[in-house]
């Protein structure tokens, strides 16, 4: 081959090798938009203990029954839907065979259990309007 050609394809192609794990990497440590307050987490978690933690267990891990809250399987289910899906879900179906809770409390439900699957507290509460993906706020986008 031509040095006139070898050399500027070489170029081209180190550039490249270098150019696309570095943006893979910054993509990775891009920060992930917080939804919720500490606050709200930790109403959350209280309300957990309460209404939910007795059929979901208090580790947020499911059983035969229902469905983990947490883990490979909630973000595999959840991943890819939107906090404001979830929340809407939530608040239509649970707690089951129980009395329907407050908007209130299920924003901190939905808070609670993003913090358990990794996502981070912020300055603005959770709402039933908020409507990020689930895995955009865990860094967990696993889905189906």
């Amino acid at each position: 081959m031509n040095r006139s050609i070898v050399c500027p394809l070489a170029i081209a192609m180190i550039a490249v090798a270098i150019v696309i794990p570095g943006a893979l990497l910054l993509e990775a440590q891009e920060p992930r938009p917080p939804v919720f307050t500490t606050e709200q987490a930790e109403a959350g978690r209280v309300a957990y203990a309460k209404h939910c933690a007795s059929c979901h267990m208090p580790d947020l891990s499911g059983d035969n029954e229902r469905p983990p809250l947490v883990g490979t399987s909630f973000m595999t289910t959840w991943g890819g839907r939107s906090t404001k899906e979830f929340l809407a879900y939530m608040s239509g179906a649970m707690p089951y065979g129980a009395p329907a809770l407050d908007a209130e409390t299920y924003a901190a439900l939905t808070a609670y259990i993003l913090r358990s699957n990794g996502a981070s507290a912020g300055s603005q509460p959770l709402s039933a309007s908020t409507d990020v993906s689930v895995g955009s706020v865990t860094g967990n986008p696993q889905a189906p």
